[in-house]
């Protein structure tokens, strides 16, 4: 068991530090390419800033890991819920912290409305991710009905012109090293990809281990474990931006990869496994819209209350104690 654990650390350690690089290789490169204001980087920021949680997706997947497709879905199901659950929460916390550090003139997100659109379409269509569980037939077309959704938001965003997630960039990690600029940016994503590959076989296979010897599901497990290393640098740059008072974009980085985990990658994981789930993802299902509906609420009246953003905190810390105290 101990080795498990060890295991489980370094795996967490090395996805983490490599999520951090990939991520900030990635904003640089955007940035520099005027990404952040444009269609292209409302759509693609995203998709390449969830690489980690993809790769540890796929390793799952492929890796050969007992009980490799659970925990390859508990990772989709996961991020939806760390970002409506544990990361609203800090988010909260450090817009509380900026007001009382005079860094805000209000603990509250006052947030543009037109972020309603990705939250609606989280609140629509995660949780039609149960419905294949209970008819396989219709694994088929609700993969495509996510591929669409994508392409849906997509188009949507084109229409409207919506600004991307990518504001600025931080100064690139390798650029204390050598000289900043973009080939110094390619050659810390590429290690980062490599730090990230082995760090997620040890995840995966710590995660199988760790289900193994404690009869927990390996989707339960995954579920809470793998976004916790994964969503972090996310929700880092979400509780900078909110104590800066940059709430739109707080908030609208961490909707950005749960648009994509209410579309593009569950019709993704439809195609590539049997879509078998449990009281776990349906848990996360629920929370999850729970929470985005009444994220939705305030967004709408343009300000989101930071005790709101807080209670969500609670889902966490529940099915937390569920898993590892219960082993339910």
């Amino acid at each position: 068991m101990l080795n498990a654990f060890l295991d489980l650390i370094l795996g967490i350690l090395l996805v983490l530090f490599s999520a951090f690089g990939f991520v900030n290789a990635v904003e640089y490169v955007g940035y520099k390419l005027k990404l952040g204001s444009s269609f292209v980087g409302a759509i693609i920021s995203p998709l390449f800033t969830s690489l980690p949680e993809l790769t540890v997706f796929l390793v799952a997947l492929f890796s050969g890991v007992r009980n490799g497709e659970e925990i390859g879905i508990g990772t989709i199901f996961g991020q939806p819920f760390m970002a409506s659950s544990l990361s609203y929460g800090l988010v909260g916390v450090t817009a509380l912290i900026g007001y009382i550090k005079g860094r805000r003139s209000s603990p509250n997100l006052k947030v543009e409305k037109s972020l309603y659109l990705p939250y609606a379409f989280v609140t629509v269509l995660f949780p039609l991710t149960i419905i294949p569980e209970f008819e396989k037939r219709l694994k088929t077309l609700f993969s495509l009905v996510f591929f669409s959704g994508f392409v849906a938001y997509a188009f949507i965003m084109y229409r409207k012109k919506e600004l991307g997630l990518i504001e600025e960039a931080e100064e690139l990690y390798m650029g204390k090293i050598f000289r900043e600029n973009v080939y110094t940016a390619l050659l810390q994503l590429i290690l980062s990809t490599l730090i990230l590959y082995y760090g997620s076989e040890r995840l995966v296979y710590s995660v199988s281990k760790i289900s193994l010897l404690t009869g927990i599901s390996p989707l339960g497990i995954s579920l809470i474990l793998i976004p916790a290393a994964t969503a972090i640098p996310e929700t880092a740059s979400a509780m900078i931006w909110g104590f800066r008072g940059k709430d739109t974009l707080s908030m609208g980085s961490l909707v950005g990869e749960k648009i994509l985990y209410s579309t593009f990658y569950p019709g993704l994981a439809l195609f590539l496994t049997d879509w078998k789930i449990d009281d776990h993802a349906i848990f996360s299902v629920i929370t999850t819209t729970i929470v985005s509906l009444i994220i939705l609420k305030y967004i709408l009246k343009g300000e989101i209350p930071w005790k709101v953003l807080i209670l969500g905190s609670a889902f966490f810390f529940i099915y937390s104690f569920i898993i590892f105290f219960l082993h339910a």
